[in-house]
């Protein structure tokens, strides 16, 4: 995210995006707000949320990710780096 709030890639991707589905409850760009911090992808593959969640500060995704929040509320993904795996709130 660029000083005057554009998504650029990062130089290290090449080029190359990460693949990212999010849950229907984010399909607005207004809606973006409501996921918190901005999670580093500059590692990851792919990241899917189902259900509602936010990123605290400090998030890192590396490779495939999958966050599932089943509980009902909103949940926060805490800061750390989570590669290759499934979050399940």
């Amino acid at each position: 995210l660029t000083p005057d709030c554009r998504i650029e890639l990062a130089p290290e991707r090449k080029g190359v995006p990460p693949t990212i589905k999010l849950d229907g409850r984010y399909k607005f760009v207004d809606d973006m707000d409501k996921l918190g911090a901005i999670p580093s992808l500059i590692a990851c593959t792919k990241l899917t949320v189902e259900g509602e969640i936010e990123f605290a500060p400090g998030v890192v995704i590396k490779g495939e990710v999958t966050i599932v929040n089943s509980s009902g509320s909103k949940q926060t993904v805490a800061a750390g780096t989570y590669e290759n795996t499934k979050i399940e709130m």
